[in-house]
């Protein structure tokens, strides 16, 4: 399957404005966690599912593969969430009997279970949004500009770019093993992951000392050299932002204390 970075170098709103499209997740990311109500996140998804697209025309089938895989760890948490009543007063919504306990399900935890569903579903959907319509390089040169970032930028770097060096080197060994029959039983599959973490261990260390002397042989002076790429703001994007801004600021306002169970 591709890579966020691919599914984000294909989509057209690559070329829009960055600094735009990181005000416009950052808002929706401090409102939907302000929001005292289920209804500001779920509207907030819904924006950023239809932008991410339609406009950013990113497939399907790719982008609902992704959302899902993400959306079982949050439906879980939430139906945990869910059993933890504080007891009172509340109407008991569900029992469920566990030998000598019973586990209950109260207006209060629902209300509560619902609002982090929520909550995750619009934070999940903004963060999508920017990573599947702006390519990762565009993301730490922009964040360059902060100095104080600075230093967490290039290690952040450095980190991206291992994961697919541990990955690759991780696949060949294990590809390797594989044709070697290394897997073929219990025993040798232990050892065989053994030796695997071992020799991941010590390439990646080579690796590393590798890239430390290139990295030295070209003059690197502690700064790693980005391209920062600037687009200009279009009217219609200003147009759209505003829209949206205004939005989930109206429905901020009067849906506040809503819940889903009175």
């Amino acid at each position: 399957m591709r890579n966020m970075d691919d599914i984000a170098l294909s989509s057209p709103l690559r070329y829009k404005n960055t600094t735009l499209k990181v005000i416009l997740v950052g808002f929706a990311l401090l409102a939907g966690l302000l929001s005292s109500s289920p209804a500001l996140p779920f509207f907030i998804m819904i924006c950023m599912v239809l932008s991410t697209l339609i406009l950013g025309k990113i497939p399907l089938g790719v982008y609902f593969k992704l959302f899902i895989s993400t959306l079982g760890f949050v439906a879980v948490s939430c139906i945990i969430l869910a059993f933890f009543s504080l007891g009172g007063s509340e109407e008991v919504l569900l029992t469920v009997p566990f030998f000598r306990w019973e586990f209950t399900v109260t207006e209060g935890s629902a209300n509560q279970a619902i609002l982090v569903f929520a909550r995750s579903l619009g934070g999940i959907s903004s963060i999508f949004f920017l990573a599947m319509t702006t390519p990762i390089l565009e993301l730490f040169s922009y964040f360059k500009r902060f100095s104080f970032l600075d230093i967490f930028m290039e290690l952040t770097m450095l980190i991206y770019r291992y994961i697919f060096v541990f990955l690759s080197l991780l696949f060949s060994i294990q590809s390797a093993q594989k044709m070697r029959f290394g897997y073929h039983n219990f025993k040798s599959s232990i050892h065989s992951a053994g030796l695997l973490v071992g020799s991941l261990f010590i390439q990646t260390l080579e690796q590393g000392d590798r890239l430390y002397l290139s990295m030295n042989s070209r003059c690197y002076d502690g700064k790693l050299a980005y391209y920062d790429a600037k687009y200009k703001i279009a009217f219609s994007d200003l147009l759209l932002s505003a829209i949206f801004i205004i939005s989930v600021s109206v429905i901020f306002v009067y849906t506040r204390g809503w819940e889903f169970f009175v």
